[in-house]
């Protein structure tokens, strides 16, 4: 999975605001900065008074961390299956809503 392209900024903080909790404070705020607030690898270090490359392999660290804690436990993907799952079956009452109203409708006129 690429974290690197703006079609995966959802995953990206959805895979913060779920493991978050497992990097350290300054990893999830390092991530907080780019990936909520897109600060820069640049502003980043500057912020925490490091180099451009301490920040960008603190960034690659912690987003390793977070990818693999959804590949060993699947909460997104399970989040996401019953997202799903719900949007189905609200479609699918929507049908028999539909459904019942026409036989009312049918019923109320014999």
């Amino acid at each position: 999975m690429s974290l690197d392209t703006l079609a995966s900024r959802d995953q990206q903080i959805g895979l913060l605001e779920r493991y978050g909790k497992l990097l350290t404070d300054r990893q999830r705020r390092a991530l907080e900065l780019h990936w909520v607030e897109d600060w820069s690898i640049s502003e980043i270090a500057d912020s925490q008074g490091t180099s451009r490359a301490a920040a960008h392999d603190l960034i690659r660290r912690a987003s390793a961390t977070l990818i693999e804690s959804e590949e060993r436990l699947g909460l997104l993907a399970e989040d996401r299956s019953r997202r799903d799952a719900v949007i189905r079956l609200g479609a699918e009452v929507s049908g028999l809503q539909k459904r019942l109203r026409h036989l009312e409708l049918q019923l109320s006129r014999l």
